[in-house]
Parts: C-alpha cells; structure tokens; sequence
C-alpha cells in the first residue's frame, strides 16, 4: 500500500506504526471541507488560501491500529500535516480545524526555509473544567524543529494514556503524560508571572515618586518570590517526568 505523505514527511517518518498510516488515496483533504460546513468568516476562508497549502491526513491512532485499548474519553487521534505557504503557523486555522472533530488532533506544520524543511507540532487541548461550566480549549503549539529531528512516540496502555503523552511531547517536550493539566497549568502560571514581572520592573523603574516606587517594588517582590517557588518546583518536577523518558 502506498502511503499518504506530505513533502517526504509521513506516519513512517514520524515513527509511527505502518498500521496506522493512511492510504495515499485518502489522504490529502480538500480545504473547502473546513470552510464550507459549518460556514466561516470571510477572514478565516482568507487565511486558508493564504496561509495553507495542502492538508493530508498522514496516520489514524485508534485500538484497531495501534497496541493501545480504547480510553474513557479519547477514541483515536488523527496525525495531519498542514503544508504551509508562509512560515507563520496560522493558530485560528488549526483550531477551527481541530473543532470540527471530537477525536484528538496532532498536527504537523510544514514549512520551509534557509534550513530546509521545518516542522511544528501542534495539539488543541481540553482544559480542566467544573461541572457545569462550559469546555474551554487551548492550542499548544511545540517547538519548530527539523524534517528529520520530526518524530512521535506512542506510550500508554489505553487511548487516553496515548494522547496525553503526545499532547505532553508538544507542550512539554517529553513523553510522560503523567498529571499533565497540573503541568500544564504550572506552566502557564510561571509565564504570567513572566509577563507580571517585566511589567512591574518597568514600573518600579517609571515611578515619579518614593510612594509609587516603593509600592512596585513590593509587588515585584512578591511576584518573583511566587515565580522563584513554581520554577524551582516544576524544573524539579520535569526533571523527574525527564528521567522516566530515559528509563
């Protein structure tokens, strides 16, 4: 069987089973499939045609096609490549994709550049959610990296293990899915804090007056204490979740 595959990258190259791969014949898929139903904006149907060149569906993760049981919440995953024309990945274009399916979403970004062949991994993600209130989604986009440096790993024993190892290897950088949405949200409480940081330096610095200074400088403190506290735990953390990888 000849596989689908998008500029020499496929479920092969990125070392999944040949189980799961897609039939070249069933592969690319028309992109008026992701702006005709539902309908979109004007702008997104603009971002399409300017931003993606192709979309391909390289691999299908699912019990039938991989050593993996079915999970509680997740089904099957569906690996895409999206060829790009332009080296910007269009985040809005991937989340509209990726709401269209309940089924979990890889992609693979393709771009080019000086370098050659750049890929970027992408997942849009469910986030923790009480009862009651309504879903919320968040999209994670990995680290570009070459063609050839391009690869995912499958752990778990159930569908649900597997996507939370692969929604960790786009976010995280590592394999263990372990406790990933407290990762997660560790993660992005260090860069708000970030952010709060150099926003308060910036203050402590414009201050016009001893009271104002002072009142900045208090709330700097405060913010680095927090932000010094969550980096040694979660560096910690990582390290440890590093060290199963390697195991």
């Amino acid at each position: 069987m000849t596989i689908a595959i998008y500029d020499g990258i496929s479920a092969l190259s990125l070392s999944l089973p040949p189980t799961s791969a897609i039939p070249a014949t069933k592969g690319e898929l028309p992109l008026r499939a992701f702006t005709t139903r539902p309908p979109v904006s004007s702008r997104l149907r603009q971002r399409f045609s300017t931003s993606v060149d192709k979309i391909v569906m390289l691999a299908l993760l699912r019990p039938d096609s991989i050593p993996a049981a079915d999970g509680a919440h997740c089904h099957e995953v569906l690996v895409l490549a999206v060829g790009l024309k332009t080296p910007g990945v269009p985040e809005d274009v991937l989340e509209h994709i990726a709401a269209m399916r309940s089924s979990g979403m890889v992609f693979i970004a393709i771009h080019h550049d000086e370098r050659g062949l750049i890929c970027t991994p992408a997942v849009r993600r469910a986030l923790p959610a009480r009862a009651g209130h309504e879903t919320r989604h968040t999209l994670y986009l990995g680290s570009p990296r070459p063609a050839d440096q391009t690869t995912l790993t499958l752990v778990g024993k159930d569908m649900d293990q597997v996507w939370d190892s692969l929604c960790a290897q786009v976010a995280l950088d590592q394999t263990e899915g372990m406790d990933l949405d407290r990762r997660l949200a560790v993660r992005e409480r260090i860069n708000l804090l970030k952010a709060q940081e150099a926003k308060l330096a910036g203050d402590h610095g414009r201050a016009r007056n001893t009271q104002d200074r002072n009142a900045a400088f208090a709330k700097l403190q405060k913010v680095r204490a927090e932000l010094k506290q969550l980096s040694s735990d979660d560096r910690a953390a990582e390290e440890q979740y590093a060290e199963s990888d390697q195991a």
